[in-house]
């Protein structure tokens, strides 16, 4: 009786040790299943916040999507964009997206962290918008001007046209320059998006050597009367900026010529030659206005002092820039030197320059020779002087090879300058 009643105890005591292992495994197990579960959604909520910011960059082509989780467009591959203040949980699948009028999301995987949005170039809102508008297939896809998709949207839209380029048309979508191409447009319509009126002509100023007037050095070594003071080069920049004229950049210069953008009262300001130039350059900068200067690539090195957003460079030779070599004028060598030899001059020019297709001649002397050797080494457009008319404006349609130009010298006033800018109307 006795060793039943041990034997008794002894399976009450091992049952007792059986429930309290299998109790303290069980809790055992919970404690690291939810530790585990709680490592994980740490974890995951560290990942969604390593693709948060306020200011973010997508990492692929990737869907957009609207409040009931429909796809609606689509977002290209480094395309920067704003978000909204995000209270981020493990549930936390989109970002909400601020970049656009209506609300969009974003997977929140599609997109990484930047530290601030680029600057994005809002020098469209000068030109003077076309009274026509565009309206685009029911899905219209919106490039950069490299062709770069950036959004695409399955929707139309009715846009004011701002550039009529070959095979796109500029317009403002989302407060930034895009283009929509011809074959995703289905109609054009006319629409009075304003009043304003395409300037009837551009005014080309040209320039060549400056000096400070207060270096008497500077003074000595700058007689001609192609050489400026620094005074008188300031002067006529006040008067363009009191005239509130748009200084144009050269490929704006070539659409307008084209019909392809409709401008304001603009000036293209041009220097000739290279050297001698540091004075201008600096005003220029400092007053946020546009000119080029056409090179002779074999008599300086554009490296110096041109790093500015202001100036651009194009060509006006290599080494080219002689005279007495033709008959006539002179005597500029473009003019008559043969073909090999003017070819390799000009491809050298434009590969120092980065692929320049603005050429402008040398002592403004040239001939259909000339012209024809400009096209044959990949030339757009071409500068001469002045022409005997007495209009020296460039117009929608001028003659690309043959771009007048008023000659700035020592005695031009600020009446004369004054004369040709109200040519412009």
């Amino acid at each position: 009786m006795r060793g039943k009643r041990k034997k008794n105890k002894l399976i009450i005591i091992i049952s007792i040790i059986i429930i309290l292992l299998v109790g303290i495994g069980y809790i055992t197990y919970n404690y690291i299943q939810n530790n585990n579960n709680n490592l994980k959604k740490e974890s995951l909520i560290k990942e969604i916040n390593n693709h948060y910011n306020k200011f973010v960059k997508t990492n692929k082509e990737t869907k957009l999507y609207n409040e009931n989780n429909e796809e609606v467009g689509t977002v290209g591959k480094d395309v920067e964009l704003s978000l909204n203040k995000e209270n981020i949980s493990e549930d936390t699948k989109y970002f909400k997206v601020i970049t656009f009028d209506d609300s969009y999301y974003i997977k929140y995987q599609d997109v990484d962290k930047i530290d601030k949005l680029s600057e994005v170039s809002d020098r469209y809102k000068n030109y003077i918008v076309f009274n026509e508008n565009i309206v685009t297939n029911d899905k219209t896809l919106f490039y950069d001007d490299n062709d770069k998709l950036i959004y695409s949207f399955n929707k139309s839209y009715s846009l004011p046209i701002i550039i009529k380029d070959t095979d796109k048309y500029g317009v403002e979508f989302n407060n930034r320059l895009l283009y929509v191409k011809k074959n995703d447009v289905k109609e054009i319509n006319k629409n009075n998006n304003t009043d304003k009126k395409n300037s009837s002509g551009i005014a080309v100023l040209n320039y060549h050597a400056f000096y400070d007037e207060n270096n008497a050095e500077e003074k000595a070594n700058c007689t001609t009367e192609i050489c400026h003071s620094k005074k008188q080069f300031k002067s006529q920049l006040n008067l363009i900026k009191e005239k509130d004229m748009l200084t144009l950049q050269m490929k704006e210069v070539e659409m307008y010529i084209d019909g392809k953008v409709q401008l304001p009262k603009s000036v293209l300001i041009t220097i000739d030659d290279g050297p001698k130039t540091k004075i201008a350059v600096d005003l220029l900068t400092e007053y946020k206005m546009y000119a080029t200067i056409f090179l002779v690539t074999s008599w300086f090195d554009e490296k110096e002092y041109y790093k500015t957003d202001y100036i651009e460079l194009h060509s006006h030779t290599h080494n080219m820039h002689d005279g007495g070599k033709c008959h006539g004028g002179q005597g500029g060598a473009i003019k008559c030197l043969p073909e090999e030899e003017i070819q390799k001059d000009l491809k050298q020019s434009r590969e120092e320059l980065n692929g320049s297709t603005v050429f402008c001649y040398p002592f403004y002397e040239y001939n259909d020779y000339s012209i024809k050797m400009l096209k044959q080494a990949g030339f757009t457009m071409a500068f001469i002087g002045e022409s005997n008319n007495s209009d020296n404006l460039i117009h929608v349609g001028s003659d690309k090879f043959r771009l007048r130009r008023f000659v700035i010298v020592t005695y031009t006033t600020i009446s004369d300058l004054n004369k040709y800018f109200d040519q412009i109307k």
